[in-house]
């Protein structure tokens, strides 16, 4: 993963790349475990990734795939910040992290607790359950990177990430799915006809809390809506003697 040489008393690294995990599992942010490097060093970006420098709470320099010489020339924003001489191996402390750019398609999401949603065309209250999938990208790497890792750590998986949007998603779901229902005036019996619209909806609901963080929703799906089977049956019956006439 890494080289290091001694050069003038500092243990130096020479040459930065990321693969990704040994067991192949997905990644979103990496955190290079060395923060001793020297200008002219190596540093290698694979294709579908960037490699961001931090240093003192701040996002500087961005690099995209290819292989890298590290100098002044192309880490004007931590050079101006550390304010090193210009020197073939000048040494500098930083922190790398590299981010996958690649979309993450399986995103899971789920309402945790029911929550309750009167029927609009029947009036009965249900407790409603919903979940689905989403396909994330990260859109602006200095932002995600200043926004997410301090508050989730170095390094960073999309199963952090999913549970840290959790809330938000379901408090968004659960708004848009009521307001459609009542809008639409669309019973909880009727609504699977209606899941590619709502689903454009919580998209729209998500997507620009993600793009404060830097991130990107490629697809937002509701998959399913549904009640807790003794609240269906009740409402099922109760349409049933509706279109009989038998309700008291």
């Amino acid at each position: 993963m890494f080289r290091r040489e001694k050069k003038n008393n500092w243990a130096l690294i020479n040459r930065v790349k990321y693969d990704g995990p040994c067991d192949g599992s997905p990644w979103l942010i990496y955190k290079y475990p060395e923060e001793d490097f020297v200008y002219g060093s190596q540093l290698v970006v694979n294709q579908g990734q960037e490699a961001l420098f931090f240093k003192g709470g701040k996002a500087l320099d961005l690099f995209g795939p290819g292989t890298h010489t590290l100098n002044t020339g192309n880490l004007p924003l931590l050079n101006k910040l550390v304010n090193l001489p210009f020197g073939g191996d000048t040494p500098f402390t930083a922190e790398i992290y590299y981010v996958n750019k690649t979309s993450k398609l399986n995103m899971n999401w789920g309402t945790q607790n029911p929550f309750p949603v009167e029927d609009p065309k029947y009036g009965i209250l249900l407790s409603i359950r919903s979940h689905g999938t989403y396909g994330l990208r990260i859109d602006d790497t200095r932002r995600f990177v200043a926004e997410v890792v301090g508050a989730l750590g170095a390094t960073v998986t999309y199963e952090f990430v999913a549970a840290y949007f959790s809330g938000l998603l379901v408090s968004k779901i659960k708004n848009v799915i009521s307001a459609y229902m009542i809008r639409r005036k669309i019973s909880f019996l009727e609504v699977t006809g209606y899941l590619d619209e709502i689903s454009e909806d919580c998209k729209n609901a998500v997507k620009d809390e993600f793009e404060r963080f830097g991130a990107e929703v490629i697809n937002f799906y509701v998959e399913t809506i549904i009640p807790p089977k003794s609240d269906y049956e009740k409402l099922r019956e109760y349409k049933e003697k509706c279109l009989m006439g038998k309700l008291e």
